[in-house]
């Protein structure tokens, strides 16, 4: 994990976009979550990076956004069945609603 710097947000949103990578801002959950998985990648996956920022300086985690899309490829099968669920109950809510 390399260490950047970014003169704002503006320049930090530009790299990220021009080189297909998301970012989490120190402080959130998302930065939490990444940061854990961070631990345990491979270097160079993830690269804690500062940002000047209005208020300070600020810490961003900046990734692939491969990462993002293999995860929500792997959670498909699950949304899927979820969203089935959901279906069905609504299917049964409503048919419980016009025998009443």
């Amino acid at each position: 994990m390399g260490q950047g710097q970014f003169a704002n947000q503006r320049a930090l949103i530009e790299h990220a976009e021009a080189h297909d990578l998301a970012y989490a801002w120190e402080g959130s959950n998302a930065f939490a979550k990444r940061w854990r998985l961070a631990q345990q990648a491979q270097p160079g996956q993830y690269e804690l990076v500062e940002v000047q920022t209005k208020r300070g300086m600020s810490k961003a985690l900046l990734f692939p956004k491969a990462i993002l899309r293999a995860e929500a490829e792997a959670e498909r099968p699950f949304r899927q069945a979820m969203a089935i669920k959901r279906e069905r109950l609504r299917a049964k809510k409503a048919e419980k609603q016009r025998s009443t």
